[in-house]
């Protein structure tokens, strides 16, 4: 006889679960359509193009779990649970197909596996629980918000998973434990209930699993219904942002072109950026459906690290709690909904400065103005939640709309209208560091391959002056054939795009992109992974295509090629990766190869948060010319870090980096221990004789 069971051993009537199941699939559908409707509300996002490359990240990031796992110990819970509860659902499916089609094909060899498979998924999920409990019960992150939904869903999952060891051990204790006891072994879960149950009268036995098997089948719908609605909706609302994520570079912000805009629509320019939650793009109310609380943007927030207001995971919880809030009465609305007298009906403002009084703004302007636009959260977010676009949105309404910023960013971005720069101040202009060198400029009729990128920082303050003579120096060692536009080169843009200024951005990029044209660029090098991203990444939107090279990426190309021969080493090396070249673009090797041919030994000693977790210096989203009131300055935190590697030196290749370094290192460590230097500062000095 081969191995096999009755499905429905024991049970009357369990066609009614059926019932259940239209019950449970309407409550889903319901809640998942009530969200839904509330997307509905933002504007359009092109999140449907590659399909294939969206099906493959999705299924990637399901099965494997990458993001998920860069946190050990949860993301090995969670790995736990899921397959666990996907092992559970094939077995559940499998019974019940083998119902609507009447094959019985659950039997001999097939099924002895089925068994052993569908325990040890039910086993593994209770141990990954287990896990989860205690991470939450006893090791307790500071980052990890716990709420009564987290542990009615842990509850919920445990209950169903002991459950059904507890059915299906009633049932072996009373068919298979003496009876069959080589088949019981394929059901180590099960059998070892039967074992505690062996002692109790088959007849009371049978009474319990009729009652025990419906309470589990309530519960298991229960579960279905409940799944659009608590924590366990990012099943659904996760896998769809995951599929729906952005599939360019981190660092591009985009926004429609303003000129041609007024063209069409001249009252345009009194809403710009984001002021109401319904301005913003679907995918962006997706996201906020997404999260699932977990705290991981939180916890590699540097910002946040600091001790300012802004917590990325309270941002986009606080963002749903309002769209939950203010979206249902706009669902069907006209798009301006009048009240008797005429006017918008009176609602929450999505950001603003709290008074203590009437409707209070979900997000404070204190919150937006501390993000420093590292994407830290959004590397860290397992379903790929994108809360820096949101962030430079709302600050874009700020600045455009409301004129609403501190003194230090008024003077930068005035600055950058007056004189195409944020520097105030600066005693240098942009031909200064070559004057006593040999140095192509395009506007003096010369010609070359590349155009040096040098900007703003690199040729205003005195000690990226320093990196800037010293990469010119390494690109003629390595006979590179580049050029500088000297006092023609403008301000890429970036810092007034980060802090929200739009309209100054795009009138930097144009006056660029004329530039560019004019003498025919179409290679660049950038010494600044912030012009870096803009040039490569944002200027095509603007019609500015180029190819664009960080320089340590030349560098390390040149040693690799033979063009650059290094005479000499130095030990103790470890390296900090800028955000806008590692994070926001992928760079994570150029540097250390470049690191591992200056090194006596070879090697580097990597910092405690390297790569993509490498922390912020604190500069980015315009704090290179901005400051606020910290607790424990983010500059002053990474050289900490820098001193407990030992490191003697640290390379850099950023010139923002430089200027917090710069700062850092005078407050941490008076006595000059660690010096901080620019990939080709170190190229340049191992060229000399």
């Amino acid at each position: 006889m081969d191995p096999t069971r009755e499905i429905e051993w024991n049970i009357v009537g369990g066609a009614l679960i059926y019932v259940f199941l239209v019950l449970a699939g309407g409550l889903f559908v319901y809640g998942i359509a009530r969200r839904v409707r509330l997307w509905q509300l933002g504007g359009e996002a092109a999140r449907f193009d590659r399909l294939g490359e969206r099906l493959t990240g999705l299924l990637s990031e399901i099965l494997g779990q990458q993001r998920l796992r860069r946190d050990p110990f949860a993301g090995t819970a969670h790995l736990l649970i899921f397959y666990g509860f996907a092992g559970t659902l094939v077995a559940t499916t499998l019974i019940s197909i083998q119902e609507w089609t009447g094959i019985h094909f659950l039997r001999g060899t097939f099924y002895l596996w089925y068994s052993l498979l569908s325990d040890s998924a039910g086993l593994l999920g209770i141990v990954g629980l287990l896990m989860a409990v205690w991470r939450r019960a006893v090791a307790r992150p500071a980052y990890l918000h716990t709420s009564l939904d987290d542990w009615f869903a842990l509850a919920l999952l445990l209950l169903i998973f002991v459950q059904g060891f507890a059915v299906e051990g009633i049932r072996i204790a009373v068919t298979e434990l003496q009876q069959q006891p080589e088949l019981a072994r394929w059901s180590p879960g099960g059998s070892a209930v039967a074992l505690l149950l062996q002692n109790v009268d088959a007849e009371t036995l049978k009474a319990l699993h009729r009652r025990l098997w419906w309470v589990h089948a309530v519960s298991a719908f229960a579960f279905i219904g409940y799944l659009a609605f608590g924590k366990l909706a990012h099943i659904f609302f996760g896998s769809l942002n995951i599929f729906s994520r952005n599939l360019g570079p981190s660092g591009r912000l985009t926004h429609p072109d303003i000129e041609a805009t007024l063209e069409t629509d001249p009252d345009a320019l009194e809403t710009l950026g984001v002021e109401k939650i319904e301005q913003l793009p679907w995918k962006s109310l997706l996201d906020l459906d997404a999260c699932t609380n977990c705290g991981r943007c939180e916890d590699v927030c540097p910002a946040h690290m600091s001790g300012v207001a802004l917590s990325p995971r309270k941002l986009i919880r606080d963002m749903k709690s309002h769209l939950s809030e203010v979206g249902p009465p706009l669902i069907g609305a006209p798009p301006a909904a009048d009240d008797a007298a005429g006017e918008e009906p009176a609602r929450a403002p999505l950001f603003g400065e709290p008074t203590g009084e009437g409707l209070q703004p979900a997000i404070t302007e204190e919150e937006l103005w501390g993000c420093r636009t590292c994407g830290a959260c959004q590397q860290e977010c397992p379903v790929y939640i994108e809360h820096v676009p949101k962030i430079i949105d709302m600050r874009r309404y700020l600045v455009m709309t409301e004129a609403k910023m501190g003194e230090e960013t008024q003077q930068f971005l005035k600055n950058m209208d007056d004189r195409m720069h944020p520097w105030v101040g600066t005693a240098h202009d942009r031909e200064a560091w070559f004057l006593d060198l040999d140095v192509k400029v395009l506007g003096r009729g010369d010609t070359a391959e590349y155009l040096f990128w040098v900007g703003c920082t690199g040729a205003m303050v005195d000690r990226n002056i320093e990196v800037t003579r010293a990469v010119a120096k390494v690109l003629k060692a390595g006979g590179v054939d580049f050029a500088v536009l000297g006092a023609e080169e403008a301000c890429t843009g970036d810092p007034a795009r980060r802090v929200g200024d739009e309209l100054t951005y795009q009138t930097c990029t144009k006056t660029n992109i004329e530039t560019f044209e004019r003498y025919g660029v179409r290679k660049i090098i950038s010494t600044c992974p912030h012009c870096f991203n803009t040039l490569k990444n944002e200027y095509p939107d603007f019609g500015g295509r180029y190819e664009v090279v960080h320089h340590t990426q030349l560098i390390a190309e040149l040693i690799r090629s033979g063009r650059l021969k290094l005479t000499r080493g130095l030990d103790s090396l470890t390296y900090h990766d800028p955000c806008y070249l590692g994070r926001h673009n992928g760079e994570y090797d150029a540097p250390r190869e470049i690191l591992a041919e200056l090194s006596t030994s070879g090697d580097i000693q990597e910092l405690e948060r390297s790569r993509s977790r490498s922390l912020c210096c604190g500069a980015g989203g315009g704090y290179a010319w901005m400051d606020d009131d910290p607790q424990q300055r983010i500059n002053h935190t990474r050289v900490e870090q820098v001193k407990a590697s030992g490191a003697e030196t640290v390379a850099l290749g950023c010139p923002f980096c430089m200027q917090m370094f710069e700062d850092g290192l005078a407050a941490r460590d008076p006595q000059k221990s660690i010096r901080a230097a620019d990939l080709a500062e170190l190229v340049a000095e191992a060229l000399e004789e």
